[in-house]
C-alpha cells in the first residue's frame, strides 16, 4: 500500500537536479538567522541528488561547455568548484588552450560533496519518486506520487529543471528499441550503436556535438548526419575576459532590446574571444532588462532571434567542438539544414525519417537532441486550473518576478514557487550553474522569512 505523510513538511522541494540542491544549500548556509536544523525538509525526485539531467551522466565524454571557474555554485566563491577540482579530480583530458573543460558527471560529484561538508541531508526526508500532481490542502499542499502516496508541505518550489526529452515529430507505429534514442543525456546509449552504423542526429545544439563527440570518441566509423533548422553548428568557447556591461532600455521593446544587441555585438567575428566578451557583456544584466519587457515583445524577440541566441549563448567546449570540426572535414560528418516532420520503419528494419524540405533520411539510428519536451507537473497543474498558464509561452506556467505562481484569476500564491529553468521564459538567462544559483539564494531569503 502506498504510504501517505500525514506530517507537513515545512518545505517540499520537487526536483532532484542541480537547481534543487543549490536551493538546498543556500538555505543552509544563508545569514538569516537559522539554517534548515529549524525543520523538515521534504525533496521529492528519483535521481541522485545534484545531478538531475545536466550532470547525471555516465560518459566521460559528455563535458561541461564552460570552464571550471564559470560554474558557480558559490556567488561568493566564484573559483570554489575549479578549486575543488584540482584537489579531487584527475583528467587531464579536461586541460584546454582556453582553461578547465570537466566532465559532467565530476561537477556531480562536487555538488554531492557540498551536500555533505553541510550536513544538510539529515534534516531532509527524501522520496525518490516523481510527483504527479499538486492540489490545496489545510495545511498547505498535497503532493501526489507516481506510487499514489501522498506528501504534504506547508509550502513548496517547484525545481524540475528541464523536461524530460521527447520526439518532436510523430512516431508511425515505431516501437522503441536501442536504435531510439529519446533521452541523451546519460551517454550510455553510444555503447549499444554499431561501430559502421548510420547515426541522425536530431538538432544542433551542445547535446548533438556530446553526442558526437561520443561517437568519435568510440571510433564510429559509420556515417553521421545531423538534421537543425538552420544548418549551424555552435560555436566553440574561447578565452575571454569580463568587459563591462552595456546600458539597456529602461523600458525595452523587442526592437530596442535587438538594437542593444547589435550595438554590443557589432558585426564581427563571432569565433573571437573579442566578440565573446562583448556577448558576455549583454548577459550581465539581460534578466533584468527580459523582466522589463512586455511578454508580447518577448515573445516577438524570442521568435525572431531565439535560435541564434541559443547558439551564440550555448558554446561548445573545446573537445566537442574539435571532434565535431575534423569530422566535417573528413566528410563523415554532414549537416543538413531542415526539419524532421516523422519517422517510420522501412520493410528491411531501417529507420526513414520524413524531412519537410529534402530528401527522406534512411539510417540505422536516430538520437533526439532537439530539446523538445514539455514538463509534465506543470502541465498538469495547468490542465487542473491549480495555476495559470503563461500568456504566450503557452505550456510554461504563468509567475511573478519574485518566482512565485499566479492562479488561474492572476494572484500570486505565498507558498508556491519555481526554480531554475523553469522560470528562464520570465526571469531570462536562468539556465547556467551561476545564474541558477544567484536565483537559489534569492528564493531562499523569501523562504526563510516564510518559515520562520
Amino acid at each position: 500500500m502506498p504510504k501517505n505523510h500525514t506530517t507537513p513538511a515545512r518545505l517540499c522541494i520537487i526536483g532532484d537536479g542541480y537547481s534543487a540542491a543549490a536551493l538546498l544549500l543556500h538555505l543552509a548556509t544563508g545569514n538569516h538567522g537559522y539554517g534548515l536544523k529549524a525543520g523538515n525538509i521534504a525533496i521529492v525526485g528519483k535521481g541522485r541528488l545534484g545531478a538531475g539531467q545536466a550532470f547525471g551522466c555516465v560518459s566521460d565524454h559528455f563535458r561541461l561547455n564552460v570552464r571550471a571557474g564559470l560554474m558557480q555554485l558559490w556567488p561568493d566563491q566564484k573559483s570554489h568548484f575549479a578549486e575543488w577540482a584540482e584537489r579531487n579530480v584527475f583528467d587531464p583530458e579536461a586541460s584546454t588552450d582556453v582553461g578547465q573543460f570537466h566532465r559532467r558527471r565530476d561537477f556531480a560529484t562536487y555538488i554531492e560533496s557540498q551536500l555533505q561538508e553541510h550536513g544538510i541531508l539529515a534534516s531532509t526526508t527524501r522520496h525518490q519518486h516523481s510527483a504527479c500532481r499538486l492540489s490545496q490542502s489545510e495545511q498547505g499542499w498535497q503532493i501526489t506520487l507516481d506510487d499514489a502516496s501522498q506528501v504534504l508541505a506547508k509550502n513548496v518550489v517547484v525545481a524540475t529543471g528541464n523536461p524530460p526529452p521527447a520526439w518532436p515529430f510523430p512516431m508511425k507505429g515505431v516501437t522503441e528499441g536501442p536504435e531510439l534514442v529519446q533521452s541523451p543525456w546519460r551517454g550510455d546509449w553510444v555503447n549499444d550503436v554499431e561501430t559502421d552504423s548510420h547515426v541522425v542526429i536530431i538538432g544542433g545544439g551542445l547535446t548533438a556535438l556530446d553526442a558526437v563527440h561520443s561517437l568519435s570518441q568510440q571510433y564510429h566509423t559509420g556515417p553521421i548526419t545531423i538534421v537543425t533548422p538552420h544548418g549551424m553548428l555552435p560555436p566553440k568557447q574561447t578565452g575571454w575576459k569580463s568587459t563591462p556591461a552595456p546600458k539597456w532600455p529602461q523600458t525595452p521593446t523587442a526592437l530596442s532590446f535587438l538594437k542593444c544587441m547589435r550595438s554590443a555585438v557589432g558585426k564581427g567575428d563571432w569565433t573571437l574571444p573579442g566578440w565573446q566578451e562583448q556577448f558576455e557583456g549583454l548577459r550581465v544584466d539581460i534578466s533584468s532588462a527580459w523582466m522589463r519587457m512586455t511578454p508580447s515583445n518577448q515573445n516577438r524577440l524570442i521568435r525572431r532571434l531565439g535560435w541564434l541566441w541559443s547558439l551564440a549563448r550555448f558554446r561548445a567546449g573545446p573537445q566537442a567542438h574539435s571532434s565535431a570540426s575534423r569530422l566535417i572535414e573528413t566528410g563523415q560528418l554532414t549537416i543538413v539544414p531542415d526539419r524532421v516532420a516523422g519517422l517510420s520503419r522501412q520493410h528491411g528494419g531501417r529507420l526513414r525519417l520524413q524531412l519537410n524540405k529534402t530528401d527522406n533520411l534512411a539510417c540505422d539510428v536516430v538520437v533526439n537532441c532537439s530539446g523538445a519536451g514539455k514538463d509534465p507537473l506543470v502541465s498538469q497543474m495547468i490542465l487542473d486550473g491549480v495555476i495559470a498558464r503563461h500568456q504566450t509561452a503557452h505550456s510554461r506556467p504563468a509567475l511573478t518576478h519574485d518566482l512565485a505562481f499566479l492562479r488561474p484569476d492572476g494572484t500570486a500564491y505565498d507558498n508556491l514557487h519555481a526554480l531554475g529553468p523553469l522560470t528562464s521564459h520570465v526571469t531570462g538567462d536562468v539556465l547556467g550553474a551561476a545564474s541558477i544559483s544567484r536565483q537559489a539564494k534569492q528564493l531562499s531569503q523569501t523562504l526563510h522569512k516564510q518559515m520562520a
